[in-house]
C-alpha cells in the first residue's frame, strides 16, 4: 500500500461516517490510498467544541492540530492530489502552505443553492431590522470584504456538478474543470434502483434543519435564525393543521446533527429518523422544507415540495431566502406564523402540483451537468485526474 500515490482529504467541519461515504473514500482507495486531514480543531476552535456528530476514525484518518502536524502528513508521500473541503476564514493560509509544497489541488464546486433574489419590499425589511443591530450589519460588512480579500484561486482542478458553476469566479484560473454531478446523485443513482422496505402509511416528509440548536450557527459566529420557545410551538400547530387537511402524517427527516434523543419534547410525538433523508423523500407524497440542501432529492424523486418560513426566519440573516426559493421553483410558501394559515392550504390536488420546467432546469443547473456519465462522481474524478 506504501508505493501506491495518495490523495488528501482536507477537512475543518469534522469527519462522520456520513463524510466518510460522501467524500467517497471507498472509491478513491479502489486506486490510491487516502488520507483524512482533520483540521476542525485547530482551524474551527468554536465548532470543535459543540461539535455533534461522532468522529469516524477510518483508516488514513489523522487530526491536524498545527503546521507541523501538517508538514508531516504531507511530506515525503507520493501525493498525487489534494481534495479542498474547508470552510473557515483560516483556509486559505492553509492551501496557500499546502500550494507551495507544488501538490495539485481539487475543489468541489457542487453546493446546488438557489440564488437569493429578494424582491424591493424585502430588501427594505431586512435593512429596516438591520438597523435595529448595528453589530450585526457591521459584522455582515467587514466579512463581505474578508471574503474578498482571502479567496484562494488557484486550484488545479474543478469539479462542477452543475451549468450554474461555470459562472463561478474560480473557473477562469483553473488548470481544468472536470464537469460531473453533485454528490446527492451519487446516492440517487443507488437508491432509485434499491428496494427498502418502508412500513410508514402515506406521509409528507419535514426536512428537518436543526435550527435553534445548529452549531454552524456558531461556526459563524451568528446567532441561531430562530428561537426554540417560538419555532418548534408554531411549526407543531402548521403540521396538525396540515395532517388534518391533507390526511398525510408528518414525519421528521431529523437534521444528521441534531439530537432530539436530548430534547424530544420539541417534537411533540411525532416520527423521526437520524441519516434516512434521501429514503424518506423517495417514498413520500410531499417534502416540506426551509432551506435544506436535501431539497436536490425532492427535484431527482420528483416530489412536491412545500416552503416553510416564519416571522423569526424572515427577521434573521437568512432574511427572504425562503421566499426567493419559493419563487425560483414556482412552489407553494407557508409562514407558520401566520393567523388563518388553515383556510390556505389546499385540500385538493393543487397540493400535488410540481413545475417539470422548473426541475428540469435545477437539475441541469445544481445537480448533474448535462450528458455527463451515469457513474458516481468520485469515479469521474479519478478518471480526470488519471488522465
Amino acid at each position: 500500500m506504501s508505493n501506491l500515490t495518495t490523495i488528501i482529504i482536507l477537512t475543518d467541519i469534522g469527519f462522520s461516517k456520513r463524510d466518510y461515504d460522501r467524500f467517497g473514500i471507498e472509491i478513491l482507495a479502489k486506486r490510491h490510498q487516502v488520507e483524512i486531514l482533520d483540521l476542525t480543531e485547530w482551524l474551527s476552535p468554536n465548532y470543535w467544541k459543540v461539535y455533534p456528530e461522532k468522529i469516524f476514525k477510518c483508516p488514513g484518518y489523522k487530526k491536524i492540530l498545527s503546521y507541523d502536524d501538517l508538514e508531516r502528513a504531507i511530506s515525503s508521500k507520493n501525493i498525487i492530489n489534494v481534495v479542498d473541503y474547508l470552510s473557515s476564514d483560516k483556509a486559505y493560509s492553509v492551501l496557500n502552505y499546502v500550494k507551495k509544497r507544488k501538490l495539485s489541488i481539487t475543489k468541489i464546486l457542487s453546493g446546488f443553492l438557489l440564488e437569493n433574489k429578494r424582491t424591493f419590499l424585502e430588501f427594505l425589511h431586512k435593512l429596516f431590522f438591520l438597523c435595529f443591530t448595528p453589530k450585526i450589519l457591521f459584522k455582515k460588512f467587514i466579512k463581505r470584504l474578508k471574503k474578498k480579500e482571502i479567496v484562494f484561486s488557484s486550484y488545479d482542478y474543478l469539479v462542477v456538478g452543475g451549468k450554474k458553476e461555470m459562472n463561478n469566479a474560480l473557473i477562469k484560473k483553473a488548470k481544468k474543470v472536470i464537469k460531473s454531478h453533485s454528490l446527492d446523485y451519487d446516492l440517487f443513482l443507488s437508491l432509485k434502483e434499491k428496494k427498502i422496505p418502508n412500513n410508514l402509511k402515506s406521509y409528507a416528509v419535514f426536512l428537518d434543519q436543526n435550527i435553534p440548536f445548529h452549531p454552524g450557527a456558531i461556526f459563524r459566529g451568528e446567532k441561531p435564525k430562530t428561537t426554540k420557545e417560538k419555532y418548534f410551538p408554531a411549526l407543531n400547530n402548521f403540521f396538525t393543521l396540515f395532517e388534518n387537511k391533507t390526511g398525510l402524517e408528518v414525519i421528521f427527516a431529523a437534521h444528521p446533527r441534531s439530537r432530539y434523543d436530548l430534547y424530544p419534547e420539541f417534537l411533540y410525538g411525532r416520527k423521526y429518523f437520524l441519516l434516512k433523508t434521501p429514503e424518506l423523500i423517495r417514498d413520500s407524497k410531499i417534502v416540506l422544507l426551509h432551506t435544506s440542501t436535501a431539497l436536490s432529492f425532492a427535484i431527482l424523486f420528483n416530489k412536491p415540495i412545500i416552503f416553510l418560513t416564519s416571522n423569526e426566519y424572515q427577521k434573521s440573516y437568512d432574511d427572504f431566502r425562503i421566499n426567493s426559493y419559493a419563487r425560483s421553483m414556482n412552489s407553494l410558501l407557508f409562514n407558520i406564523d401566520e393567523k388563518n394559515i388553515n383556510s390556505k392550504i389546499p385540500s385538493n390536488n393543487k397540493i400535488y402540483f410540481f413545475d417539470k420546467v422548473k426541475y428540469a432546469e435545477y437539475r441541469n443547473n445544481y445537480l448533474k451537468f448535462p450528458k455527463t456519465p451515469e457513474k458516481k462522481s468520485w469515479e469521474i474524478f479519478l478518471d480526470n485526474i488519471s488522465n
